[in-house]
């Protein structure tokens, strides 16, 4: 088996909630994505975790206005061969649509992801 170039895609943004409550919240599915990336690493993969993104975009240097969206899709373009759905938004299933229009191979189990031998 070949290392495969992971991007991992779930909930971020929360909706219908403070303005307060959802850099919580963002940064709980952050760590929620970066849980699940550490497990495919130590099955020997490459990942992208495009929720790390949330650190860049709370950083008083961040410009206001990237398009955070295209900037997460031009990996699945261009690096993914694969896509770890978490869970459903609006984004991540933007997200797994655009990777089954690629030809992607999705994973929704840690499980169902072979280790690198």
């Amino acid at each position: 088996m070949m290392k495969e170039r992971i991007y991992i895609a779930g909930p971020y943004s929360p909706t219908n909630c403070s303005l307060h409550d959802a850099i919580a919240i963002g940064y709980r599915n952050a760590e929620k994505a970066i849980e699940v990336a550490t497990k495919i690493l130590k099955k020997g993969h490459y990942v992208f975790v495009p929720h790390l993104q949330h650190y860049i975009h709370i950083n008083k240097n961040c410009p206001l206005n990237i398009k955070w969206y295209q900037e997460d899709n031009s990996f699945l373009y261009y690096w993914a061969t694969a896509l770890f759905f978490i869970g459903h938004s609006f984004g991540a299933d933007k997200e797994l649509e655009l990777a089954k229009k690629l030809k992607l191979k999705i994973y929704y189990k840690l499980e169902d992801i072979p280790n690198v031998r």
